[in-house]
């Protein structure tokens, strides 16, 4: 099962010809199954081989980013790869198919570099020639009686356009530098302009009256030219007037003929680009193309070349190699002169990457995982357990059949193919996660008996009313869940309280213990038997002897029927007086004696006394006396093979791992010390932090209770405060009041239930599987298997 323990991982030199290169990289991109060690991590990427490549390719890629650009200015609709992989064999070339890809796409690109300049010109154009226009047919606004008597007094006047935001700020500054010695008249242009930006703005045009002088019209002439303004002279006949709007009408008409026809050209040129020849565009081809090329020479540039020879190390998962030996002796086909590459196996103490066959159900739960840390190569994969106990615990904080429906229906929802469509396509990867987290938040609403803060009576009752009291049936067990009579009854809110406190503990010891369990089956599957007999035993007991005990006598009291409810002795009485009165005989036992009570606890008392000390001394104890034997202990490597290693060639792998920098820890904890002090140092530490860690994550899943108390006392207000009443009406006006109530509660339970209070269980759910449960067993320090894969070229529609 390959995600229980990571994929058997086997290790291989990897020779290629330079001949070959392209050709050999090109056929393992599409084996999903080829993991590449960069042989020098530190080496900068324009010291490798191939680095000139890649910085073309990006140079395409920016071409390409123009070119898509202009498709999206113009709205132009584009097809993209459904299936890039399909697409690449296709397509699939030589490792000349760059340059050609390089040579269409750079003349493609100025083409349209070309035609934009010239449409871009010609808008500048327009755009003159109609500045100029509105500035003659707005002139005789001006002439006025006030601009006549200005031109009597010796006054200038300045004629010219500006945008419309920037009316305010350009009187002020001829304002300042003309220390207020200027009239300024402004008219509003009713049509918007299209500027080279492709924004559309809204320009006036101004007129200013000055006194005569040189340095004030330089000081006015030098503002207009900082905010890029045009400015222009008025006729001084009305016959010139006429003439220069006559022509200026007909230059408009002919610039705005050729701005029509280059945009036509363009448009047409783009549309040319997203016809479809291979299922999708022909710039979304060239785009995955060229990001084959780049990815193919980024992973080259990983090999070591020597002497014309590509020399590199990879990690293959257990079969695949004899896949892609085959593939590499049929890459020339017939033709047995051109060389190919090879795959040799062959030993080392490197760790191997950790590898998992995941599909879109399995993937976010493993992503909880990886997001806390990666699995160590052959440990134990909490992400299998998670499919069910995250869902779970999220389930019993949102509990209720009403919400949990609703979660379940929008997972439902997002299955569908029109959700990766829609504005929720962000969260349709947790599409599974959501079902199964609705699924269980109904099964858990149904133990608490809970439907939108309404009880179901759905299995009858196990009590009868009467005179206003309510008898318990005789040997009447409710089938499942909660009674229903709870619901009315004056203690319900502390029956549930305490009620889902004891199941918060419960589930919480069920968890942590799960989590032992699993250590111990690392410990022997790594065969750490010193672990194993000096953690895992000791921890399991601990815990079991204090909090499964715990758990134990709440079961035992639930099974106990007694005469008198004020006769139930108190569980947190009986653990308290375990530890503190461990020889007196409990005055209220739940057990047939109390003498029987006490001896069993005294036993259990004694197992964890032990057990700490066991843990604390017993493996720093051991450690020391294998050192002292005339037999050194030997280390054993982070890669344990299934086979039995030679004890020489293990001594002599061992003796190039500790020479190697970068090694990885090693899988047996007691062999990252040498030193017998840091030892006991560490082993102290471990102990303190699992003995108390024991009490404090046992009270840490108390947040199962708190949440579902909120979640299910919020439900019940907003259903009070909106609709209850006028439910409880009845009738014409009960009805209409419920109608127009209904769409507050609606909203109030959506927003803060179905989405604040969601995500609020869900990221305490986060923390008890994090923290009180992968701490339990979980190393979380190995590193992901990173396939060579073309699988990894996304389309532009994957990355957005």
């Amino acid at each position: 099962m390959s995600l229980f323990r990571s994929e058997q991982m086997e290790f291989y030199n990897l020779v290629i010809p330079r001949e070959s290169s392209w050709d050999v990289m090109n056929t393992l991109g599409y084996f999903d199954s080829v993991h590449i060690i960069d042989y020098d991590p530190t080496l900068p990427q324009i010291s490798r081989p191939f680095s000139n490549y890649v910085k073309r390719c990006d140079d395409v890629m920016q071409k390409i980013e123009q070119i898509d650009g202009e498709m999206r200015n113009f709205k132009i609709e584009k097809r993209y790869c459904p299936d890039v992989v399909d697409l690449l064999k296709k397509r699939n070339g030589t490792h000349k198919q760059f340059e050609e890809l390089e040579q269409d796409i750079s003349k493609v690109a100025d083409d349209l570099e070309h035609q934009q300049q010239t449409m871009d010109s010609l808008q500048e154009k327009k755009n003159t020639i109609r500045e100029n226009l509105e500035v003659l047919r707005n002139a005789v606004a001006f002439q006025n009686e006030d601009s006549e008597e200005a031109s009597l007094l010796g006054f200038q006047k300045m004629v010219g356009v500006i945008l419309k935001e920037d009316e305010l700020r350009f009187k002020r500054i001829i304002f300042r530098i003309t220390k207020g010695n200027i009239h300024v008249e402004i008219m509003d242009i009713q049509e918007h302009f299209i500027q080279q930006d492709r924004r559309i703005v809204q320009k006036c045009v101004f007129m200013l009256f000055y006194p005569n002088g040189d340095l004030t019209q330089k000081k006015i002439q030098r503002v207009i030219e900082s905010f890029s303004y045009n400015k222009f002279d008025i006729p001084t006949s009305s016959d010139q007037h006429a003439q220069r709007i006559a022509m200026l009408e007909n230059q408009l008409n002919e610039a705005d003929q050729l701005l029509h026809l280059t945009i036509t050209q363009i448009n047409k040129r783009l549309q040319d680009l997203a016809e479809v020849k291979y299922n999708c565009s022909w710039i979304e081809e060239m785009r995955i193309l060229v990001t084959k090329e780049k990815y193919l020479y980024m992973n080259l540039n990983m090999l070591n070349m020597t002497n014309s020879v590509f020399h590199g190390q990879i990690w293959l998962p257990q079969g695949q190699d004899q896949k892609i030996q085959q593939a590499l002796r049929n890459l020339h086909g017939n033709d047995k002169q051109l060389p190919s590459g090879q795959i040799q196996e062959c030993q080392t103490q490197l760790t191997p990457p950790t590898y998992y066959k995941l599909n879109s159900f399995t993937y976010p739960f493993q992503e909880i995982v990886n997001t806390y840390g990666i699995p160590r190569y052959k440990e134990i994969n909490p992400g299998l357990s998670t499919i069910i106990t995250f869902p779970f615990l999220v389930g019993v904080m949102f509990g209720d059949v009403g919400h949990g429906l609703l979660l379940f229906v929008c997972g439902l929802y997002l299955t569908t193919e029109d959700a990766r469509k829609s504005i929720f396509s962000g969260i349709v990867p947790m599409r599974y996660m959501i079902l199964l987290i609705g699924l269980f938040a109904c099964y858990n609403g149904l133990i608490y008996n809970d439907f939108l803060s309404i009880g179901l009576n759905l299995f009858g009752s196990c009590y009868n009313l009467v005179d206003g009291e309510y008898e318990l049936q005789e040997d009447c067990v409710y089938k499942f869940g909660i009674d229903p009579a709870w619901g009315s009854s004056a203690n319900q809110l502390t029956f549930m309280n305490s009620f889902k406190m004891k199941l918060a503990v419960i589930i919480g010891v069920t968890h942590m213990t799960f989590g032992i369990i699993l250590k111990g089956f690392n410990t022997l599957h790594f065969k750490n038997y010193m672990d194993f007999f000096c953690e895992f035993i000791p921890q399991f007991l601990l815990l079991l002897c204090s909090f499964g005990y715990m758990d134990f006598l709440l079961f035992l009291k639930w099974s106990t029927k007694f005469e008198d409810t004020k006769d139930a002795p108190s569980v947190i009485t009986t653990m308290i007086d375990m530890v503190l009165r461990p020889f007196d005989v409990p005055e209220k036992p739940l057990f047939e004696s109390g003498e029987q009570q006490r001896s069993i606890q005294l036993l259990l008392l004694t197992i964890i006394t032990f057990c700490i000390p066991v843990m604390l001394i017993t493996k720093p104890l051991l450690f020391s006396l294998k050192k002292k034997s005339p037999h050194q202990y030997q280390q054993i490597p982070s890669y344990v093979p299934d086979e039995d290693p030679n004890p020489e060639q293990l001594q002599n792998d061992m003796q190039k791992e500790q020479s190697q920098p970068h090694s990885k820890v090693s899988i047996q904890q007691h062999n990252e010390h040498d030193d017998i002090g840091e030892l006991i140092v560490h082993q102290s530490i471990e102990t303190i932090e699992f003995v108390l860690g024991s009490v404090s994550n046992t009270a840490s899943y108390l947040r199962l209770w708190a949440l579902s108390l909120a979640h299910s006392q919020l439900a019940e207000v907003f259903f009070s405060m909106t609709i209850a009443s006028h439910i409880g009406e009845g009738g014409f006006f009960g009805t209409i009041g419920s109608i127009i109530q209904f769409p507050g509660f609606a909203l109030a339970t959506f927003g803060v239930l179905m989405c604040m209070d969601l995500m609020e269980c869900f990221l305490h759910a986060l923390r008890l599987q994090w923290v009180e449960f992968q701490s339990k067993f979980y190393k979380a320090d190995g590193y992901l298997f990173k396939a060579y894969s073309f699988t990894n070229i996304k389309s532009n529609e994957q990355d957005d």
